[in-house]
């Protein structure tokens, strides 16, 4: 399995494809843990772990934004 930093560059490339413009922004409303299990091949148990740890990489240097932490909404920032 990838490190976090390659999770969160493949979160991030997933994000950027579904992501709709919604009140001029860039938002993506995919859920992410189907996707990660199957590209990386996860169970449900990981897939949170490695999904929380990919966000808070892309919130930490400020590429996504979620409003709220059980929400699949992200709002890509940069």
């Amino acid at each position: 399995m990838p490190r976090t930093f390659g999770y969160a560059e493949a979160v991030y490339q997933f994000i950027q494809e579904h992501a709709t413009i919604e009140d001029g922004r860039r938002v993506c409303r995919e859920p992410l843990y189907p996707w990660m299990m199957a590209e990386f091949r996860l169970d449900r148990r990981q897939v949170k772990g490695v999904r929380t740890a990919a966000v808070k990489e892309l919130e930490r240097r400020g590429l996504v934004r979620r409003p709220h932490p059980n929400s699949v909404l992200l709002i890509l920032t940069a």
